[in-house]
């Protein structure tokens, strides 16, 4: 089975967005979603995308929307309409797949994670979009790694890193 890791930062109370935007700033988080999507086929909402805005490098894009005929803009992102057709592209795709958001593909492609990267943020913040609920019984931690705050980060976080059980 192809890898299909979701990748994602919440806060205390699982807020992962505001406004359509991430609401804090945590440039080693970041780094970490680049190191963690770069090379995979990186799978989002439309929402997602028009907060990115724009093909990130060095993996392929494919923005999921129920708009029948939304573009992306740029010729090398894909487009999928319906859950079937991101399944049937993640299994057409050698390398692994990444889910970037937001919350409704999330919760649609749980069923098929095999990986999860959580970054847990050591706050709350006033989120209006949400992590899913994750039955941890499922999965096994396999990695915590603790980042303090600094002058460089809003909070202090902790990356989880889970692995589905067979």
């Amino acid at each position: 089975m192809t890898q299909v890791k979701m990748v994602w930062a919440e806060d205390r109370v699982h807020a992962i967005g505001k406004n359509g935007d991430l609401p804090w700033h945590l440039p080693d988080d970041l780094k970490l979603f680049k190191q963690e999507t770069t090379g995979t086929l990186m799978i989002m909402g439309r929402t997602t995308w028009a907060s990115i805005g724009r093909p990130l490098p060095n993996r392929t894009t494919l923005v999921l929307t129920h708009q029948e005929d939304w573009q992306a803009g740029y010729e090398q992102v894909l487009v999928a309409h319906h859950i079937s057709e991101v399944l049937a592209a993640i299994a057409n795709d050698a390398r692994p797949a990444t889910i970037a958001g937001g919350a409704s593909l999330y919760h649609a492609m749980m069923p098929y994670a095999t990986d999860l990267v959580i970054t847990k943020v050591d706050g709350i913040v006033d989120g209006d979009t949400f992590a899913p609920t994750v039955d941890l019984t499922q999965f096994e931690l396999i990695a915590s790694e603790p980042h303090p705050k600094d002058e460089k980060h809003d909070y202090a976080f902790v990356v989880e890193r889970y692995q589905r059980k067979n």
